[in-house]
């Protein structure tokens, strides 16, 4: 049992320095060669993988999975398709494939940005709903550092490039929804998850004052 917890420990510590080590290494790439931002959606891929590996119950994890990359890409679709969800907007180059003018990998960030503002939250003794809405707001507050950055890195653009208000009013509506879906299914917090949402901050907020 000693042994089991003393491995735990070091998985989560290795995944924590794997996570912290690419996102370095994702600043100077970006600072330096902002070209380099067309990896990025290699960088969340393998950052979806890691969260996904620090989750006690696969099974249960599979199944938030599957809803918030299905979720997300259909919310992001009908967003690109018609302009109600979100506003007007467009995908780049940057994050990879596309069908339909989406990125493959958009699911993935929804997964991500969920999971790390979730487990910062899971501890909290209060109602399902309540904590989805915090955790809903905590996403909307990430959206809010990465908007600029996206922009500039064409990893997707806005009519007139003006990033609407609208936006963040869905954004925090769908991460709310997908936070809950979590939390019921999730049944421990993610260490590295938590680490990941002060990783991102810190990421994006050194693009936004540098680029």
């Amino acid at each position: 049992m000693g042994k089991s917890l003393v491995h735990s420990k070091r998985r989560i510590q290795l995944i924590i320095g794997v996570l912290i080590l690419f996102h370095a290494i994702g600043v100077g790439i970006m600072l330096l060669y902002p070209e380099g931002a067309k990896l990025s959606y290699l960088n969340l891929i393998l950052t979806a993988f890691l969260l996904f590996l620090s989750e006690k119950n696969y099974i249960r994890t599979t199944g938030t999975l599957i809803i918030i990359l299905a979720g997300g890409f259909v919310v992001e679709y009908i967003g690109v398709h018609t302009g109600v969800l979100f506003g007007n907007y467009e995908y780049g180059a940057a994050l990879g494939p596309k069908i339909g003018g989406i990125p493959l990998v958009i699911g993935v960030n929804w997964f991500c940005i969920v999971v790390a503002s979730g487990s910062l939250l899971y501890s909290l003794r209060i109602n399902s709903v309540l904590k989805a809405i915090l955790a809903g707001a905590l996403c909307t507050g990430m959206d809010f550092l990465i908007e600029p950055v996206a922009m500039k890195l064409d990893f997707w653009n806005w009519e007139n490039g003006i990033i609407p208000i609208w936006n963040y009013v869905c954004w925090f509506g769908f991460a709310s929804f997908f936070s809950f879906i979590y939390f019921r299914l999730g049944k421990s917090k993610n260490k590295p998850a938590q680490s990941l949402y002060f990783i991102w901050v810190l990421f994006f907020s050194i693009l936004n004052f540098a680029l």
